[in-house]
């Protein structure tokens, strides 16, 4: 599993944070990766060292085109890695007002400003795909406030822009494609946004939601584990019929303006 935390830290003038709600807790806490980790870590993975279970990596936006407007200055300083090897990355806070210390964090994985959409997916979206095809589960979640990158991360746009969906459904047919001989495999999607705590399918959509009352449920069996009940699961043959299903999902999602981003996605999906 990986996680991937999502920062935009810029500041209009000394003593002002801008887009830094958590710093107060940074300053804290000081080993985020660590207590990620102490929660992310599941019972039954055995002796393995978290570092080969779960891995926390960190993406700074760079400014926006308001933030340089304003003269906004930028308060963080990236040592980028990749993690292809065992040297961590590490990102160093700057307090504008200058009343604390520089804040030091240790990551598994840190990308700078100018990084690649290619390169995110080789750090964090390749090899969660190909840990799928050794049969474990592969996660990737990612964290950070409005307008920070979310979205442009996991989605992107078109071409060499895409995010690491597109990038995954892409690989995950052509390494199907290579073991077909060796292996069957069966490709479902499902689609789903929590907004306002309630769960609602983004591949059957309701016209009025005000009419599904709870939405949907999620429940725990016995055998098939914690699961969402109702919720719609489609099988894709080819990337193209599971890139439809997302761009038709993705148009159902809760959107609105707010002050960080015109078009922010107002719903937690999965």
């Amino acid at each position: 599993a990986v996680c991937i935390y999502f920062g935009s830290w810029f500041t209009r003038k000394a003593g002002s944070l801008i887009g830094l709600s958590c710093w107060p807790r940074l300053l804290r806490q000081r080993q985020p990766c660590r207590t990620f980790r102490k929660y992310a870590m599941s019972p039954g993975l055995g002796d393995k060292e978290p570092s080969q279970c779960v891995k926390v990596a960190v993406r700074c936006r760079p400014p926006s085109h308001k933030e340089l407007s304003n003269n906004e200055l930028s308060i963080v300083e990236m040592n980028e890695a990749f993690g292809h090897d065992d040297n961590q990355g590490q990102v160093i806070l700057n307090d504008p007002g200058d009343h604390e210390e520089p804040a030091k964090f240790a990551f598994d994985i840190v990308f700078g400003l100018s990084v690649h959409q290619s390169q995110i997916y080789e750090s964090v979206g390749r090899p969660a795909l190909l840990k799928t095809f050794e049969g474990y589960n592969g996660t990737i979640f990612a964290y950070g406030q409005t307008g920070s990158g979310k979205s442009w991360t996991m989605v992107g746009a078109l071409g060499e822009l895409r995010g690491i969906t597109p990038r995954v459904n892409e690989e995950l047919f052509q390494k199907i494609a290579e073991e077909q001989g060796s292996r069957k495999f069966l490709v479902m999607c499902s689609f789903f946004e929590i907004y306002n705590e309630i769960i609602f399918d983004l591949l059957n959509p309701v016209s009025d939601r005000s009419k599904l009352g709870g939405g949907l449920q999620i429940k725990e069996h016995p055998v098939m584990g914690i699961y969402v009940k109702d919720l719609t699961e489609i099988v894709a043959d080819d990337k193209t019929k599971l890139e439809e299903m997302l761009e038709s999902g993705s148009r159902n999602r809760a959107v609105a303006s707010t002050m960080m981003n015109a078009t922010s996605s107002r719903s937690h999906s999965i």
